[in-house]
């Protein structure tokens, strides 16, 4: 099998993993915290999204407006999970960049989607960048909040930032490209597309024994 066969066939594993996550979360679901509820809804909403994704694809073979409902979906719930349960200070100020961020991604979908300004060759959806922008801001916020303090006794809040840092940084360095790797015609944009996917496998991985854990213990 060459390497673009296996590009092709890596995204069917995304619904699998994600399926694997909500039974995890609808089995311990009294047991978790809100912190991690939210995790499931994410979880949850991720595999909607993928099934919107292949259903469009499949009727339209168009579905690039999925990837800005994406954006939106995520910023709307880290920054929900930061605000509300895992940050103290700051808050007016990440509040309104959330809020910024939020109209920007809206701005975009009525942009590309409503006034059809631009064709799918020229689709640029810095709205995923946008999208990264914020939740980094939010998980730098928290890392400098609990330095300064000195009390936080949660391991497991540390862990769950820094994975979420280092997959939104990862995730800004492939799709600020994605013009670019969309019309390239030398077969690297498998190479971009087949790291994302793996890099997104493994996040759901995370947060699906972020879950477990969670659950088990309050259990």
């Amino acid at each position: 099998m060459s390497f673009p066969e296996i590009a092709q066939e890596l995204p069917k594993l995304s619904p699998a993993l994600l399926l694997i996550g909500i039974l995890v979360g609808l089995f311990l679901y009294k047991h978790l915290d809100k912190q991690h509820k939210t995790i499931f809804l994410y979880l949850l909403a991720m595999l909607i999204i993928d099934f919107a994704s292949r259903y469009l694809m499949y009727r339209y073979e168009n579905n690039q407006i999925i990837l800005l409902v994406y954006s939106l979906t995520e910023l709307v719930l880290f920054s929900y999970m930061y605000l509300r349960l895992l940050l103290r200070k700051y808050i007016k100020v990440l509040i309104l960049l959330s809020l910024l961020g939020a109209l920007y991604i809206i701005g975009e979908i009525l942009l590309y989607f409503v006034f059809n300004t631009t064709d799918a060759l020229s689709f640029q959806p810095y709205a995923k960048v946008a999208d990264n922008f914020v939740v980094i801001i939010l998980a730098l916020t928290f890392l400098y909040e609990k330095m300064n303090e000195f009390k936080e006794s949660k391991w497991d809040n540390f862990r769950l930032n820094i994975v979420i840092l280092v997959f939104f940084t990862l995730n800004t360095l492939i799709f600020l490209p994605f013009n670019f790797l969309v019309n390239e015609k030398s077969g690297i944009k498998f190479y971009f597309w087949t790291g994302n996917i793996i890099l997104l496998l493994l996040f759901y991985g995370f947060l699906i024994s972020e879950i477990w854990r969670n659950g088990r213990i309050r259990k």
